[in-house]
């Protein structure tokens, strides 16, 4: 089965307003330590180059991860097809739980999918692709991302193992500290932010279109583009893309 619904095809190209990731270069936004620690859903909108399957190489969209008892959170296109999101059940060493979207439904290439986590303190974590709820749920992840040790990384695995990235196109990155609701994710694909929203820590509306750096609405946090590739203009001419 594959997901067809591409919401983010409402919207006209309005210039460079995405990153487009290439795993080849080790590339991801890297923001500062502990970013999402104590926050409870993370969303953001993600094309994948090509429609995903069963045997694909992994992708990794998002992470923050130090190793040694610290995985406080990672995103990926799974090698069968599906996103995979790693939740902590603990505030320290290695207790975990997976989550992943339903069994079968693979995401097709050059269309945009919103994806968010959402971490409630009674029922734990649940993943949702486009607005829906998926099957597969985390009653255990009640803690939120409670884990530290290192910087969050938005395209990619990051630092800890900069060979596992991503090949595809992500933007408007979104963190909260509190847990989202259905309702409330499902407004969240077509609001603008003001940066005044209750709850809301940090959103990116990656539009700056230049550059090697992404700065939130509210201009606390600053990411900053890692690449190895080191082609003159690589970031403004490759990188930047409209959406």
């Amino acid at each position: 089965m594959i997901l067809r619904r591409g919401i983010y095809s409402q919207y006209q190209e309005q210039g460079k307003d995405a990153l487009h990731f290439d795993a080849t270069y080790n590339e991801w936004v890297q923001l500062p330590s502990n970013f999402i620690t104590s926050t409870r859903t993370v969303s953001f909108w993600v094309k994948p180059d090509v429609t995903t399957f069963n045997g694909q190489a992994r992708q990794f969209l998002a992470a923050q991860y130090a190793g040694s008892g610290q995985r406080t959170f990672y995103a990926e296109f799974r090698d069968t097809g599906v996103i995979r999101i790693y939740l902590p059940t603990a505030s320290s060493g290695n207790n975990f739980v997976l989550i992943e979207s339903n069994a079968g439904q693979y995401f097709n290439g050059g269309q945009w999918y919103y994806i968010s986590i959402s971490l409630d303190a009674s029922t734990g974590g649940t993943m949702y692709v486009d607005g829906v709820a998926q099957t597969n749920t985390a009653p255990t992840a009640t803690l939120g991302f409670t884990r530290s040790g290192s910087n969050f990384h938005f395209g990619g695995f990051g630092t800890f193992i900069p060979t596992l990235g991503n090949t595809g196109t992500q933007k408007e990155l979104a963190v909260w500290t509190t847990a989202r609701t259905q309702s409330e994710i499902v407004a969240d694909m077509t609001r603008v932010f003001t940066g005044a929203e209750s709850g809301l820590k940090a959103y990116f509306p990656t539009n700056e279109g230049s550059g090697n750096t992404i700065q939130d609405i509210n201009s606390v946090y600053t990411g900053t583009i890692v690449t190895t590739n080191t082609t003159p203009n690589y970031i403004d001419d490759v990188m930047w893309v409209n959406s």
